[in-house]
C-alpha cells in the first residue's frame, strides 16, 4: 500500500451501440469522434508530455467503418498518430456477452486481420467495459493473436467483480494460454466518480478514492489508473478538451500526485514491467451477470440462436464447394452476416428509456433495430445455405418438374405435376456419421421462397396458388460424416417399439407419463438403465411451465435498485417478495403415434399466457425426449418470469455445461465473482451424480439456474439445492435498457438424453450439436450419380468438435478443430480426397507452420480444452 504517485488517464468513448442513440446514428458518431480526437491530439501536442492528449478506440466495429470511410489523408493522419502512440487501438469487436458461439468469437477478432495487415496497425491490447465479463475463450483466443493484455471496467449493477479490485492478474485461458488482466473502476469512474476534469468537484470526490487505496494492504501500486468518458455523455461521448487542459493545469499546481494520459496499451506495457513479475495467476470463465438481459427477448434471442447454427452449415457446405473447386464464398457477404448476429448479441440491447418509456418512438426504433440484427443474419444464413445445399445437389442428379403459378385454373395437381422421385436427398453438416429420422419437405414446384429451403419453411404455406399437400412421410436412415445419402422415402422410421395411452407414451429406451397436476412429467423412466429420471423441486417436474412475479409495489426495486453511494452502484436484495404459480388448469390430450413418432401434447392455463401447451414426443428407436413448449405470451410490464423446470431422480448434483463453447463446472472453472445465480448455455447443460445423469439441450434459451431457483441469491459461489436445472426462459428484470416487456407466440424447445456414469463432455457436445443442427432435406431430386458421399469425417473415438469454412484466403479451406477434454488429444480428420497442402494457422487465419498429410488424412496434436484453426487446400496453389 504505497502512496499514491500518479494517476493515469484513459481516455475514450464507451461503445453502445444504441442505448443513447438509434443504432445507426451512434455509428456516425464514433467516426466523428476519431476525428475530434485527431483535432484534439494535435491542438495539445504542444502541452506537456504528461498533458498531451491520448485517445483509445475501445472496440473495433466502429473503428473499421470509420477507417474504410477515410480518405488517403485522413487515413495517413489516423496512422501518424497511431504510431506516435497517441491514438490506440483495442482488439474486442464491440462489448460483448457470452451469447456467442465458438465461431463468433473467432470472426469478431477478424476485423485485426483488416487492421493489422490492411491499415498497418498495431493491436496489443483488448478492452471491455459496462458488461460484467468476457468468455473465457477469449483468453486463449487473444492471447494467440498476440495480444497480451486485457482491461475490464465493470459495471457492478446487478452483478459483481473479481479480486483483486482494482488490480492485476494473469488470467489463463481453457488451454493454458494466459494475458495479463487488469480489473478496474467503472468506465465512468475518472469523470463521475472522482471528479476528474471539474477543480469544483475533483478536490471533494477524489481524495477519499486515493486515500483508500494508499490505506489496502493488498493494493501494492503506486498509481491510481482510471477511464474517462465524456461528463455527461458518458456513453457514447466525444472527446472533452477540458481534460487536456485540466491535467496541464493539476501538474502546475502544488499537488500531492501528478497526472499522465495513457493509452490502455502503454498502461498494459507499465503494469507488465513494473509488476508482472509478481502477479499471480486465475483460471477460469469471466461469466457475465449481465447475462439475463437477453431474458426480456425470447424470440429473437431463440431465432440469433438458429442463426448461428444456420451460418455454420451453410459455410460447412460452401467450405465443400470449394474443395470441388465450385467455390461460392463471398467474404464480404460472410463477414456481414456474421457481424449482424454478433451485432444481436453485443450488450447494449436498446433504448435506456426502455424501461420508463416502452411506447415511445426511442424505445421502440433502437428495440425494431437491434432485432433486425437478428432477423438479418437467420435470414441471411438460410439464403446461403439455400444456394450452397442447392449447388452441392446439382450434379449429383436430375430435378424434378418445375411448377406453374396457379391462378385457380388449373387443377392443383396440372400446376404442380408429382415428380414421382421416392428419394429425398439428405445432407449431415456435422463431422461424423449420422443416424437421422427427417420429413419429407412439401412439394412446393421451385415456388418461392428462393432464400429458404422447403425443409426449413413452414408447411401448408407458400405463394404460388393451389398446389397438391400430401401426408406427411417421415424416412430415417444414415448418412455419412459431412456428407449426403439419397434416402429411399420407403425406409420409414420402425415404429414397433412405439406405445401410446391415457397420460403416457414410450419408445425403446424411455416410458414418459405426465402428470395432470402441473403438466410436467411424473415419469422419466430410462429403461435400459432402469432408473426413473423424474424428479421434484417445489413440486414442480420435468417439464413443467412456472411463472414468477413480484409481489411489491417496488417493482423491480424490490429485487435491486441503484445506489451510487454503493460502491458496487446498486443493492441487490435478498428478501424479495417473490410469487411463483404452476399451471391452473392442464389438459392432456390423446396420445398419438404416427409416421414413427410417439407424442402428447398438454394444454395449459397460467399466469402471463393467454394459453401455451406442450409436445412431449419420442421418436422410434432414439434415446431422446424432445420437449416443446409454445407460450401465447401476455405483455406484462411489472417484473416477470418464466422457467421450465427440470428437476431429476438423482443424488447429490454435479453440474457441467457448455460455457461459451467450453465444457466447465460451476465454480471450479470460474473466477470468483464471476455469475452463479444463472449461466448461459451454448447447446448443452449435464447435472449427474457419478452413478448416471441427464443432459439438457435449451435450443431457444440459453440461461439457466442450476441446483434450483437462484435469483437473488447474489451469490459468489454457487450452492445446488438439489439436482434441477430450471431453464430461466424469459424475464424483464432490468430496470434499463432491456425489454420491459414480451407478448405473441414464443417458443422453448428442449431435447433431453440421460446417460450411465459422469457425463462424457464430447458425447454431450455431439448430441447436442445432433439436436441444434438438424438434417437439410431435399426433394424431387432423381439421383443420377453416388447415393453417398462425404467431405470430411473426424475420429469419433476422439473427444473433438470441428467445423469447417471456407478460408479467406483463396483456396484455402478452414477448419476450427476443439479439444473437449481436459488432457491432450490427437485430433484426425479424415478428408474424401488426399490435400494438397496443409497448415497451422492463427485464430484469423493467418497461415503458420506446415502440417504433414498422411494420404487422405491430418494429424494435429491438441491441448487440454484447446482451438485450433487449420488450413487446407486441394487444388494447385
Amino acid at each position: 500500500m504505497p502512496a499514491i504517485k500518479t494517476i493515469y488517464v484513459c481516455n475514450h468513448s464507451h461503445t453502445d451501440i444504441g442505448f443513447t442513440d438509434y443504432q445507426d446514428v451512434c455509428f456516425r458518431q464514433h467516426a466523428d469522434f476519431i476525428r475530434q480526437a485527431l483535432d484534439l491530439i494535435e491542438a495539445t501536442e504542444d502541452y506537456p508530455e504528461e498533458a498531451r492528449y491520448s485517445w483509445t478506440c475501445e472496440t473495433t466495429g466502429p473503428l473499421l467503418r470509420y477507417l474504410r470511410s477515410a480518405g488517403p489523408d485522413e487515413l495517413r493522419r489516423f496512422q501518424h498518430w497511431h504510431h506516435a502512440g497517441r491514438i490506440d487501438v483495442a482488439a474486442m469487436n464491440y462489448n460483448l456477452t457470452p451469447l456467442l458461439n465458438v465461431e463468433q468469437m473467432h470472426r469478431s477478432l477478424y476485423p485485426l486481420r483488416a487492421l493489422r495487415d490492411e491499415f498497418g496497425l498495431t493491436v496489443e491490447s483488448a478492452m471491455q467495459d459496462d458488461v460484467n465479463g468476457i468468455s473465457w475463450l477469449f483468453a486463449d483466443l487473444l492471447a494467440e493473436l498476440g495480444v497480451w493484455f486485457y482491461s475490464a471496467a465493470i459495471n457492478p449493477i446487478r452483478g459483481a467483480r473479481p479480486k483483486p479490485f482494482p488490480g492485476a492478474f494473469r488470467w489463463q485461458g481453457p488451454s493454458g494460454r494466459e494475458v495479463l488482466a487488469w480489473n478496474g473502476y467503472h468506465y465512468l469512474f475518472g469523470r463521475s466518480q472522482a471528479g476528474l476534469g471539474n477543480f469544483e468537484l475533483v478536490d471533494r470526490l477524489l481524495p477519499r478514492w486515493v486515500s483508500g487505496l494508499e490505506a489496502d494492504p493488498t493494493y501494492p501500486y503506486d498509481f491510481l489508473y482510471c477511464e474517462a468518458t465524456h461528463p455527461v455523455r458518458v456513453d457514447n461521448g466525444p472527446p472533452d478538451r477540458r481534460m487536456a487542459d485540466f491535467v496541464k493545469r493539476w501538474n502546475e499546481e502544488d499537488r500531492p500526485y501528478r497526472m499522465a494520459f495513457k493509452t490502455v496499451t502503454e498502461f498494459g506495457r507499465l503494469l507488465e514491467a513494473e509488476h508482472g513479475a509478481t502477479l499471480g495467476m486465475q483460471r477460469g470463465d469471466w461469466t457475465d451477470h449481465w447475462m439475463d438481459g437477453p431474458g426480456s427477448s425470447a424470440y429473437e434471442t431463440g431465432i440469433n440462436r438458429q442463426a448461428h447454427e444456420i451460418l455454420g452449415a451453410a459455410e460447412a457446405i460452401e467450405a465443400w464447394l470449394r474443395s470441388e473447386d465450385r467455390d461460392r464464398y463471398d467474404a464480404v457477404r460472410a463477414a456481414h452476416d456474421y457481424e449482424q448476429a454478433i451485432l444481436f448479441d453485443e450488450h447494449t440491447w436498446g433504448a435506456y428509456s426502455s424501461i420508463e418509456a416502452p411506447d415511445s418512438l426511442f424505445t421502440k426504433a433502437q428495440w425494431n433495430r437491434k432485432a433486425s440484427f437478428a432477423y438479418t443474419a437467420v435470414m441471411e444464413g438460410h439464403d446461403r445455405l439455400a444456394g450452397a445445399a442447392r449447388a452441392l445437389a446439382a450434379p449429383l442428379g436430375t430435378p424434378g418438374p418445375e411448377g406453374v403459378f396457379n391462378l385457380g385454373d388449373l387443377a392443383p395437381e396440372e400446376a404442380f405435376k408429382p415428380s414421382g422421385i421416392e428419394d429425398v436427398l439428405v445432407i449431415n453438416t456435422l463431422p461424423w456419421d449420422r443416424d437421422v429420422i427427417v420429413e419429407e419437405p412439401e412439394p412446393r414446384g421451385g415456388a418461392a421462397p428462393a432464400g429458404m429451403l422447403d425443409c426449413f419453411f413452414n408447411r401448408r404455406s407458400g405463394w404460388g396458388g393451389n398446389r397438391p399437400v400430401p401426408p406427411i412421410r417421415r424416412v430415417a436412415g444414415r448418412v455419412p460424416a459431412m456428407g449426403f445419402a439419397f434416402l429411399p422415402l420407403s425406409t420409414a422410421p420402425a415404429g414397433s417399439d412405439l406405445r401410446a395411452g391415457p397420460g403416457f407414451i414410450e419408445n425403446a429406451h424411455y416410458r414418459i407419463e405426465i402428470d395432470p397436476e402441473g403438466g410436467g412429467l411424473k415419469g422419466f423412466l430410462d429403461k435400459d438403465l432402469g432408473h426413473d429420471f423424474a424428479g421434484r423441486y417445489e413440486g414442480w417436474r420435468p417439464g413443467e411451465y412456472v411463472y414468477e412475479v413480484v409481489e411489491s409495489d417496488k417493482g423491480r426495486d424490490a429485487i435491486a435498485s441503484f445506489d451510487f453511494s454503493n460502491p458496487d452502484f446498486f443493492t441487490g436484495f435478498k428478501d424479495t417478495p417473490w410469487r411463483r404459480s404452476r399451471a391452473s388448469e392442464v389438459v392432456i390430450e390423446e396420445a398419438v403415434v404416427e409416421n414413427g413418432r410417439a407424442s402428447i401434447t398438454v394444454r395449459i392455463q397460467a399466469g402471463g399466457v393467454a394459453s401455451a401447451a406442450v409436445t412431449y414426443a419420442l421418436d422410434s428407436g432414439v434415446k431422446q425426449l424432445a420437449v416443446d413448449w409454445m407460450l401465447d405470451k401476455l405483455a406484462h410490464e411489472a417484473p416477470e418470469a418464466v422457467f421450465i423446470a427440470f428437476p431429476f431422480n438423482l443424488g447429490a448434483p454435479r453440474f457441467m455445461l457448455d460455457m461459451n463453447g467450453i465444457p466447465s463446472e460451476p465454480n471450479i472453472d470460474q473466477l470468483d465473482g464471476a455469475a452463479k445465480d444463472w449461466y448461459p448455455v451454448q447447446r448443452w447443460v449435464d447435472v449427474g451424480d457419478g452413478a448416471r445423469g441427464v443432459t439438457v439441450v435449451p435450443l431457444d434459451a440459453p440461461l439457466v439456474h442450476l441446483g434450483g431457483i437462484t435469483t437473488g441469491k447474489w451469490a459468489r459461489t454457487l450452492t445446488p439445492e438439489g439436482p434441477t436445472i430450471m431453464s430461466w426462459a424469459l424475464n424483464n428484470h432490468w430496470m434499463v435498457n432491456f425489454k420491459a416487456s414480451q407478448d405473441g407466440r414464443i417458443p422453448l424447445r428442449y431435447r433431453l438424453t440421460t446417460h450411465e456414469g459422469d457425463v462424457d463432455p464430447a458425447t454431450a457436445a455431439r448430441f447436442a450439436a445432433e439436436a441444434s443442427m438438424p438434417p437439410v432435406v431435399l426433394r424431387d431430386i432423381a439421383p443420377t450419380g453416388p447415393r453417398s458421399g462425404s467431405f470430411y469425417a473426424i475420429d469419433p473415438a476422439a473427444p473433438i468438435l470441428a467445423t469447417a469454412k471456407s478460408g479467406e484466403a483463396p483456396g484455402w479451406i478452414a477448419l476450427r478443430l476443439q479439444n473437449l477434454a481436459k488432457a491432450p488429444t490427437l485430433a484426425t480428420i479424415r478428408f474424401a480426397k488426399a490435400p494438397a497442402e496443409a497448415r497451422r494457422s492463427d485464430p484469423i487465419e493467418h497461415p503458420g507452420e506446415p502440417l504433414a498429410v498422411s494420404g487422405t488424412s491430418l494429424a494435429i496434436d491438441l491441448d487440454p480444452l484447446a482451438t485450433a484453426t487449420i488450413l487446407v487446400r486441394f487444388g494447385e496453389g
